[in-house]
């Protein structure tokens, strides 16, 4: 069975709603979290035998937030164990990448929403900082310090 076969059956059976985009080759998956709604694009590449997952949100970081914003992911990305932050600095966008290495095995249907939800669970987790960045004008040290407090 090919990664899309397997892919496809798992978002099916696990009762997701997702568009296939056979020009690009990915699956196209909305999620609603509890802080934003995210887009995520799976890549399948059969002959690497791999798997892409960029999680997106809708708002682009504006330019004279860009700065504190890559320090705020600098700062998050160092201390993740899966996954990291991303922007495209000319126009502002920021996604969430996670990537599954299936080479010589078949993964599993727990690998492959762990694919999936890593992205969105981490991007909702660190949502608030970047809205404390851009709109309150927090600094990158404090953004990260809202989003990893205790809820006591």
């Amino acid at each position: 069975m090919t990664l899309f076969e397997i892919l496809y059956r798992a978002l099916k059976q696990d009762g997701w709603n997702f568009e296939y985009d056979e020009k690009n080759e990915l699956f196209r998956i909305e999620i609603r979290g509890i802080n934003s709604e995210f887009v995520s694009f799976i890549i399948v590449d059969e002959e690497q035998e791999s798997l892409l997952c960029n999680t997106h949100i809708k708002q682009k970081i504006p330019f004279a937030k860009r700065l504190e914003v890559c320090n705020f992911m600098n700062r998050v990305n160092y201390e993740l164990a899966i996954g990291n932050f991303e922007m495209d600095m000319d126009d502002g966008e920021i996604r969430f990448r996670t990537y599954l290495d299936s080479a010589n095995s078949e993964p599993s249907r727990e690998q492959l929403l762990n694919l999936l939800w890593n992205g969105a669970q981490t991007f909702d987790i660190y949502y608030p900082g970047f809205i404390k960045i851009i709109v309150e004008d927090y600094l990158a040290e404090e953004a990260v310090n809202v989003c990893t407090q205790d809820d006591d």
